[in-house]
């Protein structure tokens, strides 16, 4: 048995002598219970030597032998949400937000931003270099996810419980920062759409070819506007990130908090 599977299983019977401990009416039965319990904390020391082994308990108790994360809440009252899966990336109960906002970011990226690029939308040329600012927080929104998913698996090879108690709170900052990023694209995307969509139907010439039919490539994996008008496609995407903004929740950090 690895150390963690050990620390795992060590603490699991911790918790449960401790509630046989905090309930027994019997002396005889508590004070048996109690040497137990320092017999467990004593090999968790050994295991973790001259570490906080409280620390190490909550540690394993909150991350490891949390109730794991239910089916979580669908998309379906959405009408451009309904079909994206909601993933997995994080196992840890106060990741929830992360997992939805990082589903939406991945369902939108595969099957529906590539409508905006050159090869699809013809914009003018000023509207043209402001997509390119919206592909650079694509970018970014990618790397943080990035940093985010290695964190995760270098919590799940961690065996310091120091190291993993200071892993969990970077988990948790990044969290917060992918967050974010994922909200400001979101948001840069629905302000950028709504202009140029506006200025088109009032007659205007950012979108050089609003009506012309979308055809898509055979390296395209996915073509989800295949027919549909280029405005169709980019009136669809303003609906789907207004509605994801709907659902992300972004906490009150500032983007430059380090991790």
């Amino acid at each position: 048995m690895d150390i963690k599977s050990e620390t795992i299983t060590i603490v699991k019977t911790i918790r449960m002598l401790e509630g046989v401990y905090k309930t027994s009416p019997n002396a005889t039965q508590r004070a048996r219970v109690k040497k137990e319990l320092d017999q467990l904390r004593k090999k968790l020391a050994e295991l973790y030597p001259g570490e906080d082994i409280k620390a190490i308990e909550e540690a394993f108790e909150r991350d490891f032998l949390a109730k794991p994360i239910e089916t979580q809440r669908d998309f379906s009252e959405f009408e451009t949400l309904r079909d994206v899966e909601i993933q997995n990336f994080s196992p840890y109960r106060d990741d929830r937000e992360i997992n939805e906002a990082a589903s939406l970011l991945v369902y939108f990226q595969e099957r529906i931003w590539g409508a905006i690029s050159d090869q699809h939308t013809k914009l003018d040329y000023s509207n043209a270099n402001e997509r390119d600012a919206l592909y650079r927080k694509l970018d970014q929104c990618n790397r943080s996810f990035k940093i985010y998913l290695q964190t995760i698996e270098d919590i799940e090879k961690a065996k310091s419980g120091e190291y993993l108690s200071q892993l969990n709170i970077i988990r948790s900052k990044q969290a917060r920062i992918l967050l974010f990023d994922i909200h400001d694209f979101f948001k840069s995307v629905s302000k950028f759409l709504t202009n140029v969509i506006s200025e088109t139907e009032y007659g205007g010439s950012m979108i050089l070819n609003p009506q012309e039919l979308m055809v898509y490539a055979e390296y395209e994996k996915y073509a989800t506007f295949q027919g549909k008008t280029v405005l169709f496609a980019l009136k669809y995407m303003k609906q789907f990130v207004s509605e994801a903004l709907q659902v992300i929740k972004v906490p009150e950090i500032k983007k430059s908090e380090n991790v």
